[in-house]
């Protein structure tokens, strides 16, 4: 079995250099159109997330390592270049009354509390320090935040322990007394600086626990009796191990929801982790992938149930995300065909490049996890990539490890760094203030940040479709003094490729398939900040809703002026039903195209979101949002969500075009654009997903516009004045 799996390996592998090969010399034969991709930026215009402006670090670019691991690791040269150059953060520890029940010796039965752990003997044991820390004190302040989550069966015995059938998973049934000792543990276990941020009781439990009382009351005791202590740490759960809740067409979704409600959404967050589970179609990676859009919308549609059952957003940790291959054993096999292809060795030296390829499918899945976790700043308070410091003392070969013991072999004095690095490299220096921003497809996640003088813009291809970027920095009129272009990306052998060139500006950027490119551009003088816009979210009045044909969402807005606003719905399908889907907002269709990434998201599921930038106009007060599949099969909606930039309370009356006897004419128009009347005006003519392609000025008389740079097609024409506007349609025939 060995010889044939690694004979067709090897097959396809050839095939495919000589199909790569083709394709950089006729990049059109085998279909890999490119995308044409339009995003704007606005330096100067700041956009909050629910009052969420400032980027931090600390949310997202973690190690999944704790200040203890650190300090008997790194040497000060590494210290100096993970904590100060890259600005690496950390962020798990694993293990608490677990680890102390395995290993220690200050857990005994109160011989007068039959049940109950013997506190005052504990704390007799205990009596934590933080020498050696100073350095890490100085790069991560008073406390290193991080996530700490409990091993399997970590009460003893005396605590009434409880069982599920089909697990080997025992939790204490007698919940007082476990709720005492985790709360004791978490202040006397830590000085304040080492103590965890956020603390779940039990890693990944099993599924069987559901529905079971007890399981429930475990959370909610734990952080009553933490709370009673005055303790800084916030105490959640479930820590799942999947965020595949859009299965059986969101159906899935309420195994998440009624931990909620059976914990009376009293916890400080809820938790679960998000892994896509990687395997070999015989030509390449795929799986189920549940990073970027799919999981998307799986935060929406828990956000929508909290919102709409208790009054706010759930708040969110995932102390693991990332991706991985599922079987070890054909993973192995995979690798060392892979390897013997394309890069032949042997030794160490080959076995860490066979592991690039597991790397990358690592830190990819990571970097379109942390992407959508930057879109929910207002309820992500931390995510840890599953990226360990080492793994040495238990598992030499561990794949997810950052650094591996040379020739794996525990004796070894020497750390050799893994392709992991990749990810703290991409995202170094990124900070500062979101600014606003539009990008026509979403198969490109993005966002962009101001930090003093520099620019920051990141994007990410969930797809394997190459794009050409057109990059429109509006508001400033100098030129960046240098550009900095950071590409992660994949090799035709599957390993990854990383790059950091300077170039001379912003034209013909492009991007890979599944490439994350990160562009940093430094200018003379500080970028001041001219404007602050804070994007609110309003949530339809039904979710996680299952519907054949069509079905009418209503989303409730206050009755203001909207800026800016953009439609976000969740979609869920069975592989076998058609994946395309319409959607009208009030009555007119929104451009809601099948992603280029939709056959690599799918695998028993299609999911997705769909992210649709609003004209303004569109939007009322009460606002009926309708979604169609085509075909008349089911398909299922996780949740419908507007987010909009919203202006002055009171609804603005439009300009009156007779009073002010404005005219726009002809339309259709082909190389010219009128106008006539008496005002002074300023307008910009955008797409129909609402990104700007030309600004003006309109001054009191007649004015003529060049429309030579835009295609035919249906355009949306605004006139601003003061806080009065006008928005028509206008059609373009060249």
């Amino acid at each position: 079995m060995q010889v044939i799996i690694t004979h067709k390996i090897q097959g396809i592998m050839l095939k495919r250099i000589l199909h790569f090969l083709l394709f950089l010399l006729l990049p059109g034969i085998y279909g890999h159109s490119q995308q044409q991709i339009q995003f704007t930026v606005s330096p100067k215009i700041s956009k909050a997330i629910k009052g969420h402006k400032e980027l931090d670090r600390r949310k997202y670019f973690n190690l999944a390592a704790n200040v203890t691991e650190l300090n008997k690791v790194l040497t000060e040269e590494r210290k100096t270049y993970y904590m100060n150059d890259l600005e690496m953060t950390i962020g798990r520890r694993l293990g608490m009354v677990g680890s102390e029940l395995r290993w220690g010796n200050s857990i005994r039965e109160d011989a007068s509390r039959s049940g109950y752990a013997d506190t005052a003997y504990y704390k007799s044991k205990n009596n934590p320090n933080d020498n050696g820390l100073a350095d890490y004190q100085t790069y991560l302040g008073s406390n290193q935040h991080v996530a700490l989550h409990d091993r399997h069966n970590s009460y003893p015995d005396f605590m009434d322990l409880y069982g599920k059938e089909g697990t080997d998973q025992q939790l204490p049934g007698n919940t007082d007394a476990a709720a005492e000792l985790a709360a004791i543990m978490l202040k006397y276990e830590y000085t304040d600086f080492q103590r965890p941020a956020f603390y779940e009781i039990v890693n990944e439990p099993h599924w069987r626990f559901n529905g079971d009382q007890r399981f429930y009351d475990l959370h909610t005791k734990v952080n009553n009796k933490v709370d009673e202590l005055g303790l800084d740490v916030l105490v959640g759960g479930p820590c799942s191990s999947v965020s595949n809740y859009y299965k059986k067409e969101y159906d899935n979704l309420s195994v998440f929801t009624e931990f909620i409600d059976r914990t009376n959404f009293e916890l400080d967050f809820y938790s679960f982790h998000s892994y896509d589970y990687m395997r070999w179609d015989g030509q390449d990676f795929t799986g189920a992938i549940t990073s970027g859009l799919p999981l998307e919308g799986v935060i929406d549609g828990v956000a929508a149930h909290t919102y709409h059952t208790y009054g706010s957003e759930f708040k969110y940790v995932a102390s693991e995300h990332g991706g991985y291959f599922t079987d070890g054993v054909v993973r192995d096999q995979l690798y060392d065909s892979l390897g013997n292809v394309h890069f032949p060795g042997s030794g160490f030296e080959f076995e860490m490049e066979k592991r690039t390829i597991d790397n990358f499918l690592m830190v990819n899945s990571v970097i379109a996890n942390t992407m959508t976790y930057m879109n929910h700043p207002h309820i992500v308070l931390k995510a840890v990539p599953f990226i360990l410091l080492e793994s040495s003392g238990w598992d030499p070969y561990y794949y997810s490890s950052l650094l591996v013991k040379e020739d794996f072999q525990k004796s070894s004095p020497n750390w050799v760094q893994s392709r992991h690095i990749d990810l703290y490299r991409f995202f170094a220096g990124v900070q500062g203030r979101r600014v606003d921003f539009t990008i026509n497809d979403t198969d490109i996640q993005s966002h962009a940040f101001v930090d003093g003088n520099r620019l920051i813009l990141l994007f990410h291809n969930q797809s394997n479709t190459l794009g050409n970027m057109d990059i429109n920095i509006r508001g400033l009129e100098t030129q960046p003094g240098n550009i900095t272009v950071r590409r992660l990306g994949r090799k035709a052998d599957f390993r990854p490729s990383y790059s950091e060139e300077m170039i001379s500006n912003l034209s013909d950027i492009t991007i890979g398939a599944q490439e994350s490119v990160a562009i940093l551009a430094t200018y003379s003088e500080t970028i001041p900040e001219e404007e602050s816009l804070n994007e609110d979210i309003f949530y339809a009045d039904t979710w996680e809703k299952i519907f054949t044909g069509s079905h009418e969402f209503t989303v409730e807005m206050p009755g203001n002026e909207v800026k800016n606003a953009t439609l976000r719905v969740g979609i869920s399908r069975e592989a076998s039903k058609a994946k395309e889907v319409e959607i009208s907002v009030n009555g007119t269709v929104v451009p809601t195209p099948v992603e280029d990434c939709a056959e690599r998201i799918t695998s028993d599921m299609y999911a997705t979101t769909k992210i649709v930038t609003l004209d303004p106009a569109l939007l009322k007060r009460f606002n009926k949002v309708k979604v169609t599949f085509p075909d008349g099969k089911s398909g299922g909606v996780g949740a419908v969500v507007v987010r909009a930039v919203l202006g002055k309370e009171k609804v603005i009356l439009s300009i009156d075009s007779e009073r002010e006897n404005l005219k726009v004419y002809p339309n259709p128009s082909r190389n010219l654009l009128h106008f006539s009347g008496t005002m002074n005006a300023e307008a910009e003519i955008m797409d129909i997903s609402g990104n700007v392609l030309k600004t003006f000025s309109i001054k009191s008389g007649h004015e003529s516009i060049s429309l030579n740079e835009l295609s035919s097609g249906i355009y949306l024409l605004r006139i601003r004045t003061g806080d009065k506007a006008f928005t028509k349609r206008i059609v373009i025939k060249q």
